[in-house]
């Protein structure tokens, strides 16, 4: 299916009107939001320390046409798991922007889906999502 700028496509399929690929739908804060990858693992930012999350996304600038990229949560992350997990790097780990305690943070690993607090100085991939309301459209 192909998505118009009205319609939502496939889950895995690109959503060319919205910057990437459709990973799914979930709420936030109540309302529906449908999420979006820029692609694949060539729009990983690599070796980004937790502290510099926000400003390596921003520094990215726009992306495919969209400049409201940020931080994936744990929730987008187990949501790009879940649904499409062929489009990460088996063989690293990628940061959520959930804190633990002062030290550390969650992260993500998509050979398994596991999830782990990591010391906030190590260095991972973050794959950069945004989202837009569902009735938006």
């Amino acid at each position: 299916m192909t998505a118009t700028a009205t319609s939502t496509p496939s889950i895995g399929q690109e959503w060319p009107e919205q910057g990437g690929v459709f990973i799914g739908s979930r709420l936030i804060d109540g309302v529906t939001h449908h999420i979006i990858i820029p692609g694949g693992s060539e729009f990983d930012l690599v070796d980004v320390e937790f502290k510099d999350l926000d400003s390596a996304v921003a520094g990215r600038g726009e992306v495919n046409g969209h400049g409201d990229w940020h931080a994936p949560d744990q929730k987008d992350m187990m949501l790009a798991y879940i649904n499409v997990p062929d489009l990460f790097d088996k063989d690293d780990w990628y940061w959520t922007n959930k804190p633990y305690g002062s030290l550390s943070a969650w992260a993500v690993n998509f050979e398994d889906g596991g999830v782990d607090v990591w010391l906030r100085d190590d260095e991972f991939r973050v794959r950069p999502v945004r989202s837009i309301i569902a009735s938006s459209l």
